[in-house]
């Protein structure tokens, strides 16, 4: 649930409590025929048209921050080290981003700042649902924020883009799209449930998970590798028919750079994405190396992103069989015969 079905509303009738869509009271006292909630969610008609599996962009290459501080994420540390600089330069007043709970960190919860230490603690990789798309409408109307950079998965990525189609006046305030990569985003009680069923972890123990050509869960006591079908009953039911995996809509995307564990790999997809990181890369912030220099990672990102179009769009054709419901957001890849693979 991002929440830019929240942010949107313009009568403040939806609300999103513990990853759940509320209704606060009936919008049709006040509107009449109001779909802006419908016309901005990501699973609604797309935006998306049929591109290759990792979206158009203009240049591939491999990040890595300069300084790694304490905190600064996973990989190469670049979301954190990207929205510091800008910050610190100027350039933004403020991230909304998804940042660690200090109690549970495996889990997330939607952030507004505009405090360098804080930035620190945006993720490059998330695996448990985070509504961070609402937390924009919080930057722009509560906090006064004008200039915004935002941190999503595609998902959230989709739904700020919608906001600017439709010319929503959140959307005047947005200043740089980042998008993560996003393979599935799990459900935290399933996810644990099947840990400890199957592999007797328990969620304390968990420190982290990576992703690389399996699941990865990290323990003081080594890492288990997980298949990815193997672990797919786990993930949200609203992930199985999404088709994008690298956020094909952001100025700049981000990810993981497998098996290079201390690089992040950077997709540069417009031209505000390629001033605003080359900027970093200008004053020293942030490294940079040619994904030719690693094969293997582009290779790896290719595999997921296609593996994940293919699935989901399996998932459709599976539900359309089923005369179950599908997503509009997916009726033109089945009406055009794409999902017969």
């Amino acid at each position: 649930m991002c929440g830019a079905c929240e942010a949107a509303c313009p009568v403040h009738a939806i609300k999103i409590e513990e990853g759940k869509l509320q209704s606060v009271y009936d919008c049709a006292q006040y509107l009449d025929h109001c779909s802006i909630c419908y016309d901005v969610c990501p699973h609604t008609e797309a935006l998306l048209v049929e591109t290759s599996n990792m979206g158009c962009y203009r240049e591939v290459l491999l990040g890595q921050a300069v300084e790694r501080r304490v905190g600064a994420g996973c990989g190469g540390g670049v979301v954190a080290a990207l929205l510091t600089h800008a910050l610190e330069a100027d350039i933004i007043d403020s991230a909304v981003f998804s940042g660690t709970k200090l109690k549970v960190p495996l889990e997330l919860e939607p952030l507004v700042s505009s405090a360098s230490d804080d930035l620190l603690s945006a993720t490059e990789i998330q695996f448990f649902p985070s509504a961070v798309a609402k937390t924009f409408r919080s930057a722009v109307l509560e906090h006064r924020k004008q200039r915004i950079a935002f941190v999503g998965v595609p998902c959230h990525v989709l739904a700020l883009r919608k906001l600017e189609a439709w010319q929503h006046r959140l959307a005047e305030n947005l200043k740089i799209v980042i998008g993560l990569f996003c393979l599935w985003t799990f459900s935290s009680s399933r996810l644990f449930e099947y840990l400890a069923k199957k592999f007797n972890i328990k969620a304390s123990e968990i420190q982290r998970i990576s992703l690389g050509n399996e699941y990865n869960i990290h323990t003081r006591k080594g890492i288990t590798h997980i298949p990815l079908q193997e672990i797919k009953p786990n993930i949200l039911n609203r992930c199985r028919s999404c088709i994008d995996f690298s956020s094909e809509l952001a100025d700049i995307s981000i990810g993981g750079a497998h098996p290079l564990t201390d690089w992040s790999t950077v997709i540069i997809r417009t031209r505000r994405g390629e001033d605003f990181f080359n900027n970093a890369v200008k004053h020293k912030v942030i490294k940079t190396k040619e994904i030719e220099e690693a094969p293997e990672v582009l290779s790896q990102i290719i595999g997921m992103a296609t593996s994940k179009r293919e699935a989901a769009l399996k998932e459709v054709k599976k539900r359309k069989r089923l005369r179950r419901p599908i997503p509009p957001a997916m009726e033109s890849f089945v009406d055009g015969g794409v999902a017969e693979v």
